[in-house]
């Protein structure tokens, strides 16, 4: 009799924890959607609000720092900020955000021009940032035995301008973000499993600014 009671009052403080933890996340998304519509959210947390708010929420990585290593050395020479990285079942895409405003040249692989009120400014391109964070992504999964599943990176403009992108096949507009994903989850080349692994070795590779600041890596 008192087994079943303990079972009885286990299986309710468990159901009360899990309510509790849904009522959290449902007040937290109300009032990130309600930012949303009201335009407080910075295109860097509209591109996270849009992958949290997906069905692969425990597969989103936001905002970490991956270990390059030296070349011909297993020390780490820097580490990489890499801004989301996805994992699927067609396989892990990399995502790098570019969120400047006005209309975007780009003259040469490593030299952007933003054109701003009629004003010319020269940035570095992110097609070299997406470059580094694929590889510093790569060199994780290969340390941790995943070499052979798919990477793919790709940049999300934060903003639907006229940017020319001949030459240039990885790289989507934040509206366009959706589809893109829907045909990475629509490529089963991962199983459940696998995913899983895969999501704990990036975990486990990851750090946060904070971390690195801390232990003055």
């Amino acid at each position: 009799m008192d087994f079943i009671r303990i079972l009885i009052i286990g299986a309710a403080a468990a159901i009360l924890v899990i309510l509790i933890a849904a009522l959290i996340s449902a007040f937290y998304h109300s009032q990130r959607n309600r930012a949303r519509k009201k335009g407080r959210l910075s295109p860097r947390h509209e591109l996270e609000a849009f992958l949290l708010d997906t069905n692969f929420r425990k597969n989103v990585f936001t905002r970490l720092y991956f270990p390059v290593l030296a070349e011909g050395t297993a020390r780490t020479h820097h580490y990489q900020r890499v801004d989301e990285v996805v994992v699927t079942r067609g396989g892990v895409l990399v995502l790098t955000l570019f969120d400047k405003a006005g209309r975007i040249d780009n003259t040469r692989d490593d030299i952007w021009v933003q054109i701003k009120d009629d004003e010319r400014f020269e940035l570095e391109s992110p097609v070299i940032t997406e470059n580094e964070c694929k590889k510093a992504v790569s060199g994780v999964l290969k340390r941790a035995g995943y070499g052979k599943v798919p990477i793919y990176s790709t940049i999300v403009f934060a903003y639907d301008e006229a940017v020319p992108l001949a030459g240039y096949d990885n790289m989507v507009y934040m509206s366009e973000l959706e589809k893109l994903i829907h045909d990475f989850k629509k490529s089963s080349k991962l199983g459940s499993i696998e995913q899983f692994y895969i999501c704990r070795a990036i975990k486990s590779a990851g750090l946060t600014r904070d971390k690195i600041v801390k232990k003055k890596l």
